[in-house]
Formats: structure tokens, sequence, C-alpha cells
């Protein structure tokens, strides 16, 4: 199973946030730097939470 950093504010940017698209933070705050300013535009732009299998393949479970 994937480790992960338990705060995200100190994880590194390659983290994987979303594991069921692959997303990593870096792609996130690219995202909101570029203009995304809700949680369903960084979805449109990232792809995260699309997949709808978090909770199964989050080591965070959730």
């Amino acid at each position: 199973m994937p480790t992960f950093t338990e705060d995200i504010l100190l994880a590194p940017e390659s983290e994987i946030v979303c594991y069921c698209s692959a997303v990593t933070k870096r792609e996130i705050v690219e995202a909101i730097a570029s203009g995304a300013d809700s949680l369903t535009a960084i979805k449109d732009v990232t792809g995260a939470c699309t997949v709808a299998r978090c909770k199964e393949m989050n080591p965070r479970g959730r």
C-alpha cells in the first residue's frame, strides 16, 4: 500500500492526492494557480475525483 504524508501541506509536490486518477499535489496547486477557483474547476482541470473509487484506492481511506 502506498505511503502518504498525514498533513497534505507538508507533503511533497509529487505526492498523489487522487489515487483513482493519479493526480498529484503539484497538479492541484498548478490548477489553482491557473485560475481554478472551485472544487468543480479543479476536478475539471485535473481529472481528480472522476473515477469514484477514492475510498477503495486511497490509503487514507477517504
